[in-house]
Protein backbone atom coordinates (compact mmCIF):
# COMPACT_ATOMS: atom_id res chain seq x y z
CA UNK A 1 0.00 0.00 0.00
CA UNK A 2 1.38 3.13 -0.61
CA UNK A 3 1.12 6.13 1.31
CA UNK A 4 0.31 9.78 0.08
CA UNK A 5 2.07 12.76 2.24
CA UNK A 6 0.39 16.32 2.29
CA UNK A 7 3.66 17.53 4.28
CA UNK A 8 6.63 18.95 1.56
CA UNK A 9 9.17 19.77 4.27
CA UNK A 10 11.55 16.64 3.45
CA UNK A 11 13.26 17.11 6.96
CA UNK A 12 9.84 16.07 8.43
CA UNK A 13 8.90 12.52 8.84
CA UNK A 14 5.22 12.57 9.55
CA UNK A 15 2.71 11.84 6.86
CA UNK A 16 0.66 14.79 7.24
CA UNK A 17 1.26 18.07 7.78
CA UNK A 18 0.53 19.73 11.47
CA UNK A 19 -1.46 22.94 12.09
CA UNK A 20 -2.34 25.07 15.33
CA UNK A 21 -5.76 25.88 14.46
CA UNK A 22 -7.05 25.10 18.26
CA UNK A 23 -9.93 22.03 18.26
CA UNK A 24 -11.85 21.20 21.34
CA UNK A 25 -11.07 17.71 22.03
CA UNK A 26 -13.38 15.97 24.48
CA UNK A 27 -12.30 12.37 25.92
CA UNK A 28 -12.21 10.89 28.88
CA UNK A 29 -14.57 12.78 30.91
CA UNK A 30 -12.35 16.36 30.15
CA UNK A 31 -12.01 19.45 27.43
CA UNK A 32 -8.89 20.33 26.00
CA UNK A 33 -7.52 22.69 23.45
CA UNK A 34 -5.06 20.73 21.01
CA UNK A 35 -1.72 22.10 20.75
CA UNK A 36 -1.67 20.98 17.26
CA UNK A 37 -3.45 18.52 14.78
CA UNK A 38 -3.20 17.04 11.08
CA UNK A 39 -5.58 15.06 9.66
CA UNK A 40 -4.08 11.87 10.83
CA UNK A 41 -4.58 12.76 14.53
CA UNK A 42 -4.44 15.77 17.50
CA UNK A 43 -1.73 16.65 20.26
CA UNK A 44 -2.95 17.77 23.57
CA UNK A 45 -1.29 18.50 27.10
CA UNK A 46 -2.95 16.06 29.44
CA UNK A 47 -2.21 14.61 32.95
CA UNK A 48 -4.37 11.68 32.25
CA UNK A 49 -3.09 8.18 33.05
CA UNK A 50 -3.32 6.43 29.93
CA UNK A 51 -1.38 3.83 28.45
CA UNK A 52 0.46 4.20 25.41
CA UNK A 53 -2.54 1.74 23.01
CA UNK A 54 -5.39 3.32 24.86
CA UNK A 55 -8.56 3.98 22.49
CA UNK A 56 -10.30 6.97 23.50
CA UNK A 57 -13.72 8.17 22.14
CA UNK A 58 -14.73 11.84 21.68
CA UNK A 59 -15.61 14.82 20.18
CA UNK A 60 -13.69 17.64 18.13
CA UNK A 61 -15.32 21.09 17.92
CA UNK A 62 -14.08 23.54 15.53
CA UNK A 63 -14.56 27.08 15.86
CA UNK A 64 -17.36 26.42 18.66
CA UNK A 65 -19.49 24.80 16.42
CA UNK A 66 -20.99 21.41 15.65
CA UNK A 67 -18.92 18.92 17.24
CA UNK A 68 -17.73 15.56 15.46
CA UNK A 69 -17.21 12.71 17.02
CA UNK A 70 -14.15 10.36 16.43
CA UNK A 71 -12.22 7.23 17.99
CA UNK A 72 -8.28 7.61 18.26
CA UNK A 73 -5.32 5.34 19.68
CA UNK A 74 -2.69 7.07 21.80
CA UNK A 75 0.54 6.27 20.03
CA UNK A 76 2.78 9.40 22.00
CA UNK A 77 3.61 9.88 25.45
CA UNK A 78 5.58 12.68 26.97
CA UNK A 79 5.53 12.28 30.89
CA UNK A 80 7.74 14.91 30.69
CA UNK A 81 5.85 18.17 28.74
CA UNK A 82 2.35 16.12 29.78
CA UNK A 83 1.59 15.96 26.05
CA UNK A 84 0.30 12.93 24.63
CA UNK A 85 -0.14 12.43 20.94
CA UNK A 86 -3.39 10.24 19.26
CA UNK A 87 -3.59 8.45 16.12
CA UNK A 88 -7.56 8.97 14.60
CA UNK A 89 -8.73 5.46 13.97
CA UNK A 90 -12.25 6.76 13.23
CA UNK A 91 -14.11 9.97 12.06
CA UNK A 92 -17.44 11.07 12.31
CA UNK A 93 -19.31 11.87 8.54
CA UNK A 94 -18.18 14.36 6.66
CA UNK A 95 -15.60 15.31 9.51
CA UNK A 96 -12.12 15.68 6.74
CA UNK A 97 -14.37 17.50 4.87
CA UNK A 98 -14.66 20.29 8.45
CA UNK A 99 -11.49 20.01 9.31
CA UNK A 100 -10.60 20.87 5.82
CA UNK A 101 -13.06 23.79 5.81
CA UNK A 102 -11.87 25.27 8.69
CA UNK A 103 -7.93 25.68 8.19
CA UNK A 104 -9.26 27.08 4.81
CA UNK A 105 -11.54 29.73 6.20
CA UNK A 106 -8.58 30.61 8.73
CA UNK A 107 -5.90 30.59 5.73
CA UNK A 108 -7.83 32.81 3.46
CA UNK A 109 -8.74 35.10 6.28
CA UNK A 110 -5.94 35.60 7.29
CA UNK A 111 -3.97 39.16 5.84
CA UNK A 112 -0.99 39.43 3.81
CA UNK A 113 1.82 41.37 5.17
Amino acid sequence: MRTIRTNFDRQEARRDRRYSLPLLVTFGGAQYTSNNWSLGGFQVTSDHAFDIGAMVDGTLQIDGKESLAFSALLVRKDSESGTLGFQFKELGPGAVEKLDRALARRLVGRKQP
